[in-house]
């Protein structure tokens, strides 16, 4: 194998004697606190909002806020 490093030149690399592939569990991001109301969440919890009202309440806020910074943007406010 060959990796370009410049536009004309090329250092080869040989991985032939190190082909052993180590497979890691990547462990799961879990929260503490809801992001919206800042409820504590149960323990190993992989979502960050305790119900799906904060949730959509969490998006709805940042789409204004979206929209706000796109419309300064473009001065159309």
């Amino acid at each position: 194998m060959a990796k370009k490093v410049n536009n004309k030149q090329f250092i080869n690399i040989n991985n032939s004697y190190n082909n052993n592939i180590k497979m890691v569990e990547i462990p799961a991001k879990t929260f503490k606190w809801c992001w919206k109301c800042s409820k504590e969440l149960p323990i190993g919890s992989t979502l960050p909002f305790c119900d799906f009202g904060c949730q959509q309440e969490y998006y709805a806020e940042n789409a204004k806020e979206i929209d706000s910074v796109w419309r300064e943007i473009t001065q159309r406010d």
